[in-house]
């Protein structure tokens, strides 16, 4: 039905059929099975079947509930990013290091360094977060590492600040192996991991026939 080779003649499956009354009938349901399933996919994806009036059907929920506030979330790192290009080109956005901005200015990193304490603390709870706090430890650092070695370089950060940076390198590079462990895999590897689990027979090669049924919903 489905065009695999079969390990045994087709013939001797058709006598088989022929003096089992019990497998005929099993044919008979996955031909109606099959016969449904191609029209179900060659028809309209949208159009199901009628649903008597005894019963209320649920409508589907919308498309995409939440596509809003993923754009809302990329503009508002567009504009963070923009935020710091401009103290990086050394525009003046209100931090006039003197006072209470100094004050301030220190506030913030404690605040910086809490959030990324408490994103490696979830991410060790968590591992599904730690690629997002893999993201953020590499861009942190790798832009801090930067501006330490050219603070550094002018006397203008002493080395007791540089080696508290250490935390969050470290954290970073254990957010990366927690993120890559063995027995981690994105979601396109799923498929290929099943077919590697799969023992075959030695006649038997892995592939996709031709003309065999896809899944309506793209699921693997």
């Amino acid at each position: 039905m489905d065009g695999e080779r079969e390990p045994v003649p087709a013939r001797r499956v058709d006598e088989h059929l022929a003096s089992c009354p019990s497998c005929r009938r099993w044919q008979d349901e996955l031909d109606a099975q099959s016969a449904l399933l191609r029209d179900l996919i060659s028809g309209d994806r949208t159009r199901m079947t009628a649903v008597p009036d005894t019963v209320t059907a649920t409508p589907p929920p919308p498309a995409r509930p939440w596509a809003w506030a993923r754009i809302a979330l990329g503009g508002v790192g567009l504009i963070q990013l923009g935020l710091a290009l401009a103290q990086a080109v050394g525009a003046d956005v209100g931090a006039h290091l003197t006072g209470g901005h100094m004050t301030h200015l220190m506030h913030e990193t404690t605040a910086w360094s809490v959030g990324l304490g408490a994103a490696l603390l979830f991410a060790a709870i968590r591992p599904v977060a730690a690629a997002g706090v893999a993201v953020f430890g590499v861009a942190l650092t790798a832009v801090l590492a930067g501006y330490v070695v050219a603070d550094g370089a002018t006397g203008a950060v002493g080395a007791e600040r540089i080696l508290s940076h250490l935390p969050a390198l470290a954290g970073t590079v254990l957010a990366l192996l927690v993120w890559r462990r063995p027995g981690t895999h994105r979601p396109g590897d799923q498929a290929r991991v099943e077919i590697d689990e799969i023992t075959l027979p030695d006649n038997a090669s892995r592939g996709r026939r031709r003309g065999h049924l896809w899944p309506t919903d793209g699921a693997a």
